[in-house]
């Protein structure tokens, strides 16, 4: 309790020291969303979520500049070397980012849910990087608006030592296909601010740097089933002095590392609240982490598109208005 207390000051202690935030490096995109729930399932559909064309133009159309689409690639790859990726899993992924690059919108392409790595990462290591030489010599000829992102989320026993080692590999081996390709790594800890003193990256031009924002917790994941035990239903977020001051406090951590780190590019991979919050909640906590995010110069991606935290609802083929204008505030003319 005392820690937390003693942190709580010392972010509203940094917020009090800034009165203004600029950022060096600027990406080609700012405003996105996660195709969750869909290709990290097990098998898509399994969770809800089946990808349609016609959504990547919704989205193009809506506002948003590019989409991240989580790939279980560990649930379609042979468990021993080689470790073949399916064939015809390959040629589902190649036609879900060849809409969303039809449609104009750039693409984060990355490896979701690789469970078995968290828990034993020495015994995986091998099969993590020749899933990374397959995916960097199959996606090496096309356009630089497909992103690779390494890993989501490490965490467990996939510690900072051993993921700095891994992510430095991993590099190595997609810059061997594709040396100016936008690589995307994030530190451990499931992409915590809090680890991001203990990444290390290569001195490379083209990385960008990946945080996952959902603070506070117990309001963005009340009611969560996944989550045990699961906040309960009913925190709201006010949208206070102090409750803003926290969200601040907490990116101005990412933007001090990253101007430490020659301004590298931030990117906010995920950020969203759950369903069960109450929608106003939702709606003020999204704005002004969105707002926030864009004052600093950091690109943000929602998640996600159409499932539990969803900004579209599927069944009635319709925009959750006020989540999208949080996201995506609408031009006055």
């Amino acid at each position: 309790m005392f820690l937390r207390q003693a942190f709580i000051i010392f972010i509203l202690v940094l917020c009090l020291l800034k009165t203004s935030i600029s950022f060096a490096k600027s990406l080609p995109i700012l405003r996105g969303v996660n195709m969750g729930n869909a290709l990290e399932a097990p098998i898509e559909g399994e969770w809800g979520v089946v990808i349609r064309d016609e959504y990547f133009k919704l989205i193009k159309e809506a506002g948003f500049d590019h989409v991240r689409i989580p790939v279980r690639w560990s649930a379609h790859a042979d468990i021993r070397p080689p470790y073949n990726i399916e064939a015809n899993f390959f040629k589902r992924v190649d036609h879900v980012v060849n809409e969303a690059l039809k449609n104009g919108l750039y693409v984060i392409l990355n490896i979701h849910h690789y469970d078995e790595i968290m828990q034993r990462p020495e015994q995986h290591k091998d099969r993590f990087l020749k899933i990374w030489e397959q995916l960097s010599r199959h996606y090496k000829d096309y356009p630089e608006t497909l992103w690779f992102e390494l890993l989501n989320e490490p965490c467990n026993y996939l510690n900072s030592k051993l993921w700095n080692q891994y992510l430095k590999e991993a590099i190595s081996i997609i810059r061997k296909t594709n040396p100016t390709r936008k690589i995307i790594v994030g530190p451990t800890d499931w992409n915590s601010i809090y680890k991001l003193n203990e990444l290390e990256i290569p001195n490379d031009p083209n990385i960008v740097v990946t945080f996952h924002y959902y603070n506070p917790f117990q309001f963005t994941h009340q009611g969560a089933e996944w989550v045990s035990p699961s906040p309960p239903v009913g925190t709201k977020w006010l949208g206070t002095t102090f409750e803003k001051r926290i969200v601040s406090g907490e990116l101005d951590m990412a933007v001090e590392w990253s101007k430490r780190h020659n301004n590298v590019p931030l990117l906010l991979g995920e950020f969203g609240a759950y369903s069960k919050a109450d929608m106003e909640s939702r709606v003020r906590w999204t704005s002004f982490v969105a707002r926030s995010a864009e004052e600093r110069g950091i690109a943000w991606c929602y998640w996600e598109f159409c499932a539990g935290f969803g900004v579209y609802d599927p069944v009635k083929g319709e925009w959750r208005t006020p989540l999208l204008r949080a996201l995506i505030p609408e031009v006055k003319k």
